[in-house]
């Protein structure tokens, strides 16, 4: 892959955790802002795709900026990021985001 091609997925991701991150701040800003508490908080294990050390240390900063979630910990003997999350009920959908967010750097960093 040469450089016009990194730098255009670049582009992309930008555009894509920029939606991401606009959303986690008003699903956050709501919740805060409402009566109920609907926190869950909890940690959960990634299984990590293969990354270079800069993908792994953009992913794990870029997982903790995200409003609701904090990488605590990257084993990399094991493959596995732990990410502490304010809604463990949504689970699923926050590994998927994260899959997702680790796939688009791949594109660009590999």
């Amino acid at each position: 892959m040469n450089w016009f091609e990194k730098f255009y997925h670049f582009l992309l991701f930008i555009g894509f955790y920029l939606v991401k991150l606009i959303m986690a701040n008003l699903v956050l800003a709501h919740d805060i802002l409402t009566p109920k508490m609907r926190f869950n908080p909890g940690l959960i294990e990634l299984k990590l795709k293969p990354l270079s050390k800069f993908g792994l240390l953009m992913v794990n900063n870029l997982v903790s900026m995200t409003p609701g979630t904090l990488s605590t910990d990257l084993d990399l003997e094991r493959n596995i990021l732990h990410v502490h999350v304010l809604y463990l009920d949504r689970q699923e959908n926050i590994k998927q985001e994260v899959y997702q967010i680790m796939d688009r750097v791949g594109r660009f960093t590999n």
